[in-house]
C-alpha cells in the first residue's frame, strides 16, 4: 500500500511541475513579447514625433542666469568732445548640454559655427562632447558685431540650431590715446586706474542686470530681464583745444631741450576750474604699460620686469598733483599777500637789500649778491628779492605766516577730483625758527605740489575766494540728465580786494619791466610771477624753474602754471625764463581762442615813473630770481 501511495504523489508531483513549467513559459513568452512591443513603440514614437519631445523636455528644463554687463560711462571735453568711450563687443557662449540633448541638433548647429563664424567643425565637436553637462561655456571673446549677425541669419533659416548665444560686453576705447592720459587714466581688470577713470569708478561703472529664462516648444530662449543701469557720462572742464595747445609746446620742449620732468595747469581762477593739465610724457590709454616711446627696442629687451613695472608707475604719475617740491620764488606772492592782509606792511613800504641777511647764524643770500638797495614792496615781488621778503617776514611773525600757509591750503591735499594728490610739507609752528620764517618766506626749506600754488595764486587773483580746483564739470546720465553739477561756490576766503588789486598790478608790472618780461603777450595785458629753487644738495646745482602767469590783468579769466624740474641744457637750467617764455607761447594762443581781445590800458594806478624807470635800464640788469652760488639754507624736513 506504501509503495502504491509513493507512486501516486510523484505522479501528482509530476503533473504539478508540468503544469509550473507551462505557466513559467507562456509568462515568460508574453513579457518578451511585450517588451518587443515597448521598445517597436519607442523607435516608432522618437522617428515620427521625437522633433516634439525633445521640445517638450527642453521646455520644462530653465537654464543659467547671466550677468547683463553695465556699459561705462563715457568722458568728454567741456564740449562734448568724446575722450573716453565703451564699445560693444561679444562673447561667443555654448550650452553644450543642450547641442547634445538630440542628434538632429547637432550637425546643424556644427554647420552653423563653422559657416558664420569660422570656426573648425572637428574641434568644436570635440569640445562640446568633452564638457556634455555645461549649460554655459565661454568659446571666444570680443568678436565684432558682424559675425553675431552673421550667425543670427543663418539661424533664422536653418532649423534646430541651438544652445548657442552671445553674451554682451564692452571695451574701453580712448579715441585720442595720449591726450589728457594722467588726467583721464585707464581701464585695468579691476575697474578704473589712475585719473579720472579711478576717481570716479563708482559713477562710471554704473550697475549690473540679470537675465534668465528657458527653451519653449520652438526651442526659441524665453528670457526675463533686469536691465542693467549704464554708467554716468563725466562732463569734464577740460578744453580739449586747450589740451592739445598745452601738450603741443610741453613736447616741443621734451624734444628741443630736454628736462627731467615738466607739468603745465591752466586753470580758471574765478571757479578753480582746470582747463588743462599735462604731466611730462603723456602715454598711450589704449596700450598703456608700453614703454616704447620711452625706451628703444635694445634697452627695453635688457630691463628686467621690476625695471619695467617700475617706469610704468613712474610713466602714469601726475607730477601735477602727485609730486613736491620747494615752490622758489612764486610763494614771494603769498608772504606778500599774508602780510598785507594782517596790516603788517602797507603798499607804500620799502625795504633794503645789501645782497644777504643774517638769520639765526646763517648767511642767506639775495638773487643779487651786490644787493638792489632801496625797493618799494611792488619792487620786491618785481625784482624777486629775498632780503625784502625776509623783512617781510619778520614784520609777519611766525604764527601768523604759519596760520596763512594753512589758509591758502599747503600741507593739506586740495580736493582735487584725482588720484593719488599729496599733501606737501610745510614746517610745524613748533619748529618755524627765525632761520626757517626767514627761508621759507620766499618758498624754500618745504614743499608742494602745482595744483596747491594753482589754487592759492586762482583765490588772489579773483578776489580772495578760494576755490577746490575740479575736472568734472557736471555728471550726466547716458540721456544727458544732470545727475550732479559741481559745487562752484567758494570754500573760504584768503584775502580782500584791496590785496588782490595790489597784488595783480604788482604781478603785472613784473611782466611789464621785472622778471617775467618774457610772458608778455603782443595787444594784452599779462600778469605774473617766477621761481626759481635749488634742489638738494645745493651744491650739484640742479635747480627747478616756474612761472605763473594771468590774463587779462584787470579780470583775470585764465591762469597758467608751468614748472619745469632739472632743464637739461645747463646754460639755462637755473634760469626761470623758459618757463616764462612757454607760458607765454601758451598763452598767445589760448587767450584768442578764449575770446580775449584787449581792450585799452591797464585801469590800476600804476607807479608810472617807476614803469618807465625799469622799462629804460638794460635787459642785463633785470635779473632773474635764480639762487647765487654761495646761497645757504636749513634743511627742510624729509616728506
Amino acid at each position: 500500500m506504501q509503495k502504491g501511495r509513493l507512486i501516486r504523489r510523484r505522479k501528482r508531483e509530476k503533473k504539478f511541475n508540468d503544469v509550473m513549467r507551462n505557466s513559467l513559459f507562456f509568462v515568460f513568452g508574453g513579457v518578451i513579447l511585450v517588451c518587443a512591443y515597448l521598445i517597436g513603440r519607442l523607435v516608432w514614437l522618437n522617428n515620427v514625433n521625437g522633433d516634439e519631445y525633445a521640445r517638450k523636455v527642453l521646455s520644462q528644463q530653465a537654464y543659467s542666469s547671466q550677468t547683463l554687463v553695465a556699459e561705462r560711462g563715457a568722458i568728454t571735453d567741456r564740449n562734448g568732445i568724446v575722450l573716453a568711450r565703451s564699445e560693444k563687443i561679444y562673447n561667443v557662449i555654448l550650452d553644450p548640454y543642450v547641442i547634445l540633448s538630440h542628434d538632429y541638433f547637432i550637425e546643424p548647429t556644427l554647420d552653423a559655427m563653422v559657416e558664420t563664424l569660422g570656426y573648425n567643425k572637428e574641434e568644436m565637436l570635440e569640445l562640446i562632447n568633452a564638457n556634455p553637462d555645461s549649460r554655459y561655456l565661454v568659446f571666444e571673446k570680443n568678436i565684432e558685431y558682424a559675425r553675431v549677425s552673421d550667425f543670427n541669419k543663418y539661424k533664422s533659416l536653418h532649423k534646430f540650431v541651438v544652445g548657442v548665444w552671445f553674451e554682451e560686453n564692452y571695451s574701453r576705447v580712448y579715441p585720442y590715446g595720449n591726450f589728457a592720459s594722467h588726467v583721464i587714466g585707464f581701464m585695468s581688470k579691476d575697474g578704473g586706474s589712475y585719473g579720472l577713470e579711478q576717481y570716479y569708478n563708482d559713477s562710471l561703472t554704473g550697475v549690473e542686470g540679470l537675465e534668465y529664462g528657458y527653451y519653449d516648444p520652438e526651442l526659441n530662449r524665453q528670457k526675463t530681464v533686469k536691465e542693467a543701469r549704464d554708467g554716468y557720462t563725466l562732463e569734464t572742464t577740460l578744453d580739449f583745444n586747450i589740451q592739445t595747445i598745452i601738450q603741443k609746446k610741453v613736447g616741443k620742449f621734451r624734444e628741443e631741450i630736454g628736462c627731467n620732468n615738466i607739468g603745465v595747469i591752466v586753470m580758471n581762477p574765478n571757479t578753480g576750474e582746470i582747463y588743462g593739465m599735462t604731466s611730462n610724457y603723456e602715454f598711450d590709454l589704449n596700450n598703456p604699460r608700453s614703454l616704447e616711446g620711452l625706451y628703444t627696442e635694445e634697452e627695453l629687451e635688457e630691463m628686467s620686469d621690476e625695471d619695467k613695472t617700475k617706469e610704468m608707475y613712474k610713466m602714469w604719475r601726475n607730477f601735477c598733483i602727485s609730486d613736491t617740491y620747494e615752490p622758489g620764488s612764486t610763494f614771494k606772492t603769498i608772504t606778500v599777500a599774508s602780510a598785507l592782509e594782517e596790516n603788517s606792511i602797507t603798499t607804500g613800504d620799502h625795504f633794503t637789500c645789501n645782497g644777504y641777511t643774517e638769520k639765526g647764524g646763517w648767511q642767506i643770500g639775495c638773487n643779487k649778491k651786490s644787493g638792489h638797495g632801496s625797493l618799494s614792496l611792488a619792487e620786491s615781488l618785481m625784482k624777486s628779492c629775498n632780503c625784502a621778503l625776509m623783512e617781510i617776514a619778520d614784520k609777519l611773525g611766525a604764527d601768523k605766516f604759519f596760520k596763512y600757509q594753512n589758509l591758502f591750503g599747503f600741507g593739506a591735499r586740495t580736493g582735487v577730483d584725482l588720484t593719488g594728490e599729496a599733501t606737501g610739507i610745510i614746517i610745524p609752528r613748533n619748529k618755524l625758527n627765525v632761520t626757517e620764517l626767514a627761508t621759507c618766506s620766499f618758498g624754500t626749506t618745504f614743499n608742494v605740489t602745482m595744483i596747491q600754488i594753482a589754487a592759492a595764486y586762482a583765490s588772489i587773483l579773483n578776489g580772495g575766494e578760494y576755490y577746490a580746483p575740479h575736472v568734472v564739470k557736471e555728471i550726466k546720465t547716458a540721456e544727458g540728465v544732470t545727475v550732479r553739477s559741481e559745487d562752484t561756490a567758494p570754500v573760504r576766503e584768503t584775502v580782500s580786494r584791496s590785496t588782490s588789486d595790489f597784488i595783480k598790478e604788482a604781478l603785472y608790472m613784473t611782466v611789464e619791466a621785472g622778471t617775467a618780461t618774457p610772458a608778455k603777450v603782443a595787444g594784452y595785458l599779462v600778469g605774473g610771477k617766477t621761481g626759481t629753487a635749488q634742489k638738494r644738495p645745493r651744491t650739484e646745482k640742479k635747480y627747478i624753474v616756474s612761472f605763473v602767469g594771468f590774463a587779462p590783468v584787470d579780470n583775470p579769466q585764465v591762469m597758467t602754471y608751468v614748472v619745469i624740474d632739472e632743464i637739461h641744457d645747463p646754460e639755462i637750467a637755473g634760469s626761470s625764463s623758459s618757463a616764462t617764455r612757454m607760458t607765454s607761447e601758451i598763452m598767445t594762443e589760448i587767450l584768442p581762442y578764449l575770446g580775449m581781445y584787449p581792450e585799452g590800458d591797464i585801469v590800476y594806478n600804476v607807479d608810472l615813473d617807476l614803469l618807465q624807470e625799469l622799462e629804460e635800464k638794460p635787459q642785463d640788469e633785470i635779473n632773474d630770481d635764480a639762487i647765487p652760488e654761495d646761497y645757504e639754507d636749513v634743511e627742510p624736513l624729509s616728506e
